[in-house]
C-alpha cells in the first residue's frame, strides 16, 4: 500500500524564551563591548579607531553583520568622553557637547548592538 499523504510536521518550538534569551544576551554583549571603550583612553586610541576602522571594511567587504560591530565600536567612545567630562567639569551634563558626545556613543551602541542581533539570530 503506497500511502501519499504528508509526513506529518514536527511541533513548532517555543519562540518566546529564546527572543526574551537572544534579547538578553545582545544587550549583555552591547554593554561589554561599549564599557570597553575605556582601553581607548590615551595614545592607544591611534591604534584602535583606525584598526576598528579597517576590520569594518573587511567584514562590509564580507557583508558580515561583524561590520556593524566594529563601525560602531569607535562611536561608543563618545560615551565614555561623555563621562569623564561629567567627572571633570562641574554642570557639563547640561552643555551641547555632553549631548552630542551621549548621542554619539548611543549610535555606536545602536550599530553594535544591530550587528551583535543578526549575529545571534536563530533560524
Amino acid at each position: 500500500m503506497n500511502d501519499t499523504s504528508p509526513s506529518p510536521s514536527p511541533p513548532p518550538k517555543p519562540r518566546g524564551w529564546l527572543s526574551f534569551a537572544r534579547m538578553v544576551l545582545v544587550l549583555f554583549l552591547t554593554v561589554i563591548v561599549a564599557a570597553s571603550s575605556i582601553v581607548m583612553v590615551g595614545p592607544q586610541i591611534l591604534v584602535i579607531v583606525p584598526l576598528a576602522l579597517l576590520l569594518g571594511l573587511v567584514f562590509a567587504s564580507r557583508r558580515s553583520p561583524w561590520s556593524l560591530v566594529c563601525f560602531g565600536y569607535p562611536f561608543t567612545f563618545g560615551l565614555t568622553s561623555a563621562w569623564i567630562g561629567d567627572m571633570e567639569m562641574p554642570g557639563y551634563e547640561r552643555t551641547t557637547a555632553f549631548a552630542v558626545s551621549v548621542g554619539i556613543g548611543l549610535v555606536g551602541c545602536g550599530l553594535i548592538g544591530t550587528g551583535l542581533w543578526k549575529l545571534v539570530r536563530t533560524g
